[in-house]
Parts: C-alpha cells; sequence; structure tokens
C-alpha cells in the first residue's frame, strides 16, 4: 500500500482517534488517588460482609497496592503480545479487536460493585492493563504506517504526547478536586 504525502481529513481523523486511548489511559495513570476513599470504603464494605468485621489495615493495605498495580503488570503482559496481534490481524483490526478488552475491563470493574467482589474490581484492572500494553504499543505502530513520510516523526509523538497530556488532565482535576474538597470543609469548619 503506497501512503500519499498528502495531509487529508480522514487520515487526521484516523490518528485523533488512535492517539483518544492513549488520553484515557493517561488520565487514568493520572488519576487513581481521587476514588481511593471510595475504593477502600467499597473493600471495607465488602469484607465486612463476609467476615462481620473490618477490614484489617494490612489487608486493605494489600487490596488497594494490588488493585493499583495489577493494571501495570497487565500492561507488561500486554504489551508483550503486540507483534503476535499485528503480525495476525493488522494494525488496525488489532487495535480494534484490542478495544474490546476496554469495554470488558471496564464492565468487570462496574459490575464489582453489583456483584460485592473486589476480586472482580481487581480482574477488571487486570484486563484494563492489558488493552494499555497493547493500544500503547500498537497505536505507535499504525500511525506509523498511514503517515506520510514527510510527517511520520511528528504523528508518531502524538501518541505519547496523548499520554501525557491526559495523566496532566487527571493531575489536575485531581488538584481541583481536593482543593475544593478543602475549601468546603474550610467553609464548614468557619461556621
Amino acid at each position: 500500500m503506497e501512503v500519499s504525502n498528502q495531509l487529508t481529513v480522514s487520515l487526521l481523523t484516523s490518528i485523533m482517534a488512535a492517539v483518544l486511548g492513549s488520553l484515557q489511559i493517561g488520565y487514568h495513570t493520572g488519576n487513581i488517588n481521587a476514588p481511593a476513599r471510595v475504593i477502600e470504603e467499597f473493600f471495607n464494605m465488602t469484607w465486612r460482609s463476609r467476615h462481620n468485621q473490618s477490614i484489617p489495615d494490612h489487608s486493605l493495605t494489600f487490596l488497594w497496592s494490588l488493585s493499583v498495580s495489577i493494571k501495570d503488570f497487565g500492561a507488561l503482559l500486554g504489551s508483550l503480545g503486540v507483534k503476535g496481534l499485528a503480525d495476525t490481524f493488522g494494525r488496525r483490526n488489532a487495535i480494534l479487536i484490542v478495544n474490546a478488552l476496554s469495554v470488558v475491563g471496564a464492565s468487570l470493574m462496574f459490575m464489582s460493585k453489583v456483584t460485592a467482589s473486589f476480586e472482580v474490581l481487581i480482574v477488571g484492572r487486570l484486563i484494563f492493563g492489558l488493552f494499555c500494553g497493547l493500544v500503547m504499543s500498537l497505536n505507535p505502530l499504525y500511525i506509523q504506517g498511514v503517515s506520510p513520510t514527510n510527517l511520520r516523526g511528528a504523528f508518531a509523538t502524538l501518541n505519547q504526547v496523548s499520554f501525557a497530556s491526559g495523566i496532566l488532565l487527571g493531575m489536575v482535576r485531581q488538584t481541583c478536586s481536593h482543593s475544593f474538597s478543602n475549601f468546603v470543609h474550610s467553609s464548614e469548619n468557619r461556621k
């Protein structure tokens, strides 16, 4: 397939659609601590329903650490499977297939509350991690394959720029959330 040296609307749309996944991954990387209290309360509620007592601190710390780090472990495993997927299905089709992992992972994380199971949350984060590792490696391959030669380097960096922008957005959101929360609490204390 010969790649044209012209920049077209369909080319820009394809590249932007590919890098939006990296923005989402970056956002979730930079914003993991914001829901910490809610997730820890969920762990405690689930533990209490199973064992009729509050979760011990060491168990809570372990479950929280596992929940956070399992995504990165999944990403490591996912990145190892890129070559096989890209060679078997092609870059574009592999990205489309891999997006199903994002939906499955998010669905499991959502269902963890319904099923009152922190194990389901952890498995959901593992599957989302697989998606992260695969898409963060497949996107640059796809972008380089469809980009005109004269723009290939610039477009290839968009994946990482999108990821870093997502981290920044997540951290800004988290900072604003904490600042607003502190403002509300300080206003309540003044009354």
